[in-house]
């Protein structure tokens, strides 16, 4: 039964995933199989075949994440009945710095939990929101951590200008 089990992991881990582009707004994710692309442009929202959501945007730079973090987490949590904010993680080295929060709370009669997540990517920032039921929650976690640690902007060109026109007055 355990060799069955390794199998099936195996396979699943395996899977290719393809990668979103957002060109609205100019970066680009990785997503893995059961995950569905809503919509694509000045942000991507993903939702899983459970009815989890992950929405990422990419954002102005802010004075500092921290308190950024702190801010965006209560305007996610504003909406939900009963939400608890947990305290902030975070994480920081040369290239990446983030600050996430956890919220628990209720939609109508529905018990979700929501990750959110401020990114500094070298020069580049993202907020990620992801979102599911209690019960979904810890299963598709790192589904949602690795969609979010596969976000990479993309650098592009900005478009050729065209030389002005002159016109000529005809007299």
């Amino acid at each position: 039964m355990q060799v069955v089990l390794l199998i099936l992991a195996a396979l699943q881990i395996a899977q290719p995933s393809a990668p979103v582009n957002a060109v609205g707004d100019r970066f680009q994710i990785s997503v893995p199989q059961g995950w569905k692309i809503l919509s694509s442009g000045d942000d991507v929202v993903l939702e899983h075949s459970s009815g989890a959501s992950l929405l990422v945007v990419r954002v102005q730079a802010p004075k500092d994440l921290h308190d950024y973090a702190r801010q965006q987490a209560e305007r996610v949590m504003a909406p939900l009945g009963f939400a608890k904010l947990s305290d902030p993680h975070d994480f920081k080295d040369v290239h990446d710095e983030w600050v996430e929060y956890q919220i628990q709370g209720n939609r109508l009669a529905d018990h979700r939990r929501v990750l959110y997540r401020a990114l500094r990517r070298d020069t580049t920032y993202f907020s990620m929101v992801f979102e599911a039921a209690e019960d979904d929650f810890q299963a598709l976690l790192t589904d949602a951590q690795n969609i979010a640690s596969s976000v990479q902007a993309i650098i592009q060109t900005p478009p050729a200008r065209r030389p002005p026109v002159r016109r000529v007055r005809r007299q």
